[in-house]
């Protein structure tokens, strides 16, 4: 336990602010630290309301109905309470170590049930459609082609520089570390080669170290590729759909191809093996596959 400081009536917009800086000093994710940051903005104004500012002032039944206040008035969904009980939970567990709390009074507030949705993986059909209606514009192209044949995340596809693409053979991408994320190493198959030969040759533009990049040669904003993608779902009429499907069909059709758990396990990035053993349920898979190279969607 550590020495409780004199200062345990810390005002609580000053330790939030210390909190968050803590995050950027750890090397934490820049939109984790801006997503604690306004959690605990609202943590704090509902205690401010009830004339509760100091750190030493909360009690575990004011975060109980702070959480009650967030299901009852604020009509919020289980999972968006979830993600404010971990910012809470963090922060309270900052201010325990730094010795601003005597004990962390958010250690009692539970997570609620969530249920497991089944993720949307697109159909033959639905991947043809979309390679059609973007057909006519190599950047959009490349970047579903990128998508769906290596799985990457967004913000991978938003980050990515041309020094991390080798278009030889055979054709990778590199996928630099990224906090908790390893790098890696993706192939590339004659699909998301000859999408990004195109884009390259005939549609960039903007001279910049970023392959997706703005006019002003920063890297293109992740909320910009998603209304691109919205777009291209709308026309090619894939209601609900969401960039990060594309991620999801990767991982599906990989495995019902034949393609082994650890291939597209390490090449998704997924932390877990567990992760990626969920989608054999999802595709019906009885037993998996043992290929080492990826097939191409």
């Amino acid at each position: 336990m550590p020495q409780l400081k004199h200062h345990m009536q810390l005002n609580l917009t000053k330790a939030q602010k210390n909190f968050v800086q803590d995050l950027y000093d750890r090397k934490k994710s820049g939109l984790t630290a801006a997503a604690y940051a306004k959690d605990l903005d609202q943590l704090i104004s509902y205690l401010c309301d009830y004339g509760v500012t100091a750190v030493g002032e909360v009690t575990p039944e004011h975060l109980e109905k702070y959480l009650l206040h967030l299901y009852d008035v604020k009509k919020l969904s289980p999972k968006s309470v979830s993600r404010k009980i971990n910012s809470i939970k963090s922060f309270y567990k900052y201010l325990t170590a730094q010795g601003h709390a005597t004990h962390n009074i958010a250690n009692g507030l539970k997570h609620p049930k969530l249920e497991t949705k089944t993720p949307n993986i697109f159909g033959t059909t639905e991947c043809l459609a979309l390679r059609e209606c973007a057909r006519k514009d190599p950047k959009t192209l490349a970047m579903v082609e990128l998508l769906l044949q290596t799985g990457i995340r967004i913000s991978e596809l938003s980050s990515m520089e041309i020094g991390h693409l080798d278009l030889g053979e055979p054709a990778t991408v590199f996928i630099p570390k990224k906090e908790s994320q390893k790098e890696r190493v993706i192939p590339l198959n004659n699909k998301a080669k000859q999408a990004l030969q195109n884009f390259l040759e005939l549609d960039r533009q903007v001279p910049s170290p970023f392959l997706f990049a703005t006019k002003s040669g920063k890297a293109i904003l992740i909320r910009n590729i998603r209304s691109s993608l919205d777009r291209l779902f709308h026309r090619a009429g894939l209601r609900g759909a969401k960039v990060n499907d594309f991620r999801h069909t990767f991982t599906g059709h990989q495995l019902a191809l034949g393609v082994s758990l650890q291939t597209v396990c390490r090449v998704a990035g997924h932390k877990t093996l567990t992760t990626t053993e969920k989608y054999l349920k999802y595709m019906a898979i009885k037993k998996p596959g043992t290929k080492e190279r990826l097939e191409e969607l």
